[in-house]
């Protein structure tokens, strides 16, 4: 990929990197793709980009890293996120330069690291070894039987199950950072009593430092998968271990960031998750009127749509 930095008009075409994004976990992130477009181990049916187009468990080298490195330390300086997050379009750990590139960000930002991980590959050694290097891992642990985790991960086939929660297990005692599990849970796949007692069963064998209760927030990958409300997931909250909270909406507001270049911004930030024009201001620091404007431009050029979930407009880039 090519890595253009324009002096004059002050815009960085961001090949890896966007936002920051405002999270309802991690204030303001930055957020650093190393994967190709929808490249996972799994393919969840609740995910916001859409179905896995490569379902996969080779781990190798998709970009250079010198490449990748090099334009987040120069965002990182101009946006001053609270955290760079290895996020994105599939599962991180599949890129083989991820422990490279935790070492050198946090050399050469000075900045908190994080990575969100689906767990599927924390069986291998060489994976728990790279995540030691961060400061956050928030791994996800949305099933706690091999029906329901086929069910709403439909992961690659080569995965197993109980090899996948004991390789969480061993990360989770192993890693000296902070480590926030995330449960995402859908309506009637696995919010049953019995399948939350199973949850605790598996928690208790790990170190935490809290266990995140999410649900179905922006537009799924299938219509079926419905979203828990607040005051259940505060209810299941009661039968898991104490650090346990369900997770609210993002709400922050305060800290912006200038933005050049409306369209080209709000185009790179909805390519990596739908977004709210609310959630644009709170990111990009980019007024609502003019947000609405190059969201219009961007609809009528058809490099972007707008959906209906929860009874918000969420737009998002086409592909």
């Amino acid at each position: 990929m090519f890595f253009l930095i324009c002096v004059i008009c002050g815009y960085i075409n961001m090949n890896y990197t966007y936002g920051p994004v405002p999270s309802r976990r991690l204030g303001l992130s930055l957020g650093v793709d190393i994967l190709p477009f929808k490249t996972c181990t799994i393919d969840c049916i609740y995910c916001q980009l859409g179905r896995t187009s490569d379902l996969t468990i080779e781990r190798k080298s998709f970009f250079p890293k010198e490449e990748i490195l090099a334009e987040v330390v120069l965002v990182a300086a101009q946006t001053n996120p609270d955290y760079i997050t290895f996020s994105g379009s599939g599962e991180p750990t599949l890129n083989a330069d991820i422990g490279w590139l935790i070492r050198e960000i946090k050399t050469q930002t000075g900045k908190k690291v994080a990575a969100l991980t689906n767990s599927s590959l924390l069986w291998m050694p060489q994976v728990r070894s790279e995540l030691m290097e961060a400061d956050l891992v928030v791994p996800s642990l949305d099933a706690s039987t091999q029906e329901a985790w086929r069910k709403i991960n439909r992961p690659h086939p080569d995965l197993d199950f109980k090899r996948m929660i004991e390789g969480l297990v061993t990360f989770s005692n192993e890693f000296s950072g902070e480590l926030w599990v995330e449960i995402l849970f859908v309506k009637g796949i696995n919010d049953s009593p019995e399948h939350v007692e199973s949850l605790f069963s598996i928690l208790s064998r790990m170190r935490h430092t809290k266990v995140q209760l999410n649900t179905v927030v922006r537009p799924p990958s299938e219509k079926s998968a419905l979203a828990l409300s607040y005051k259940e997931l505060e209810a299941i909250a009661q039968k898991l271990p104490p650090d346990t909270e369900a997770v609210l909406p993002y709400r922050k507001s305060g800290k912006q960031v200038s933005a050049h270049g409306h369209k080209e911004l709000i185009l790179a930030a909805i390519a990596r998750r739908p977004m709210t024009i609310k959630q644009i201001e709170q990111s990009l620091g980019i007024p609502p009127e003019r947000s609405k404007a190059a969201l219009e431009a961007l609809i009528t050029e058809n490099k972007a749509a707008v959906s209906l979930h929860g009874g918000e407009d969420f737009y998002e880039a086409k592909q």
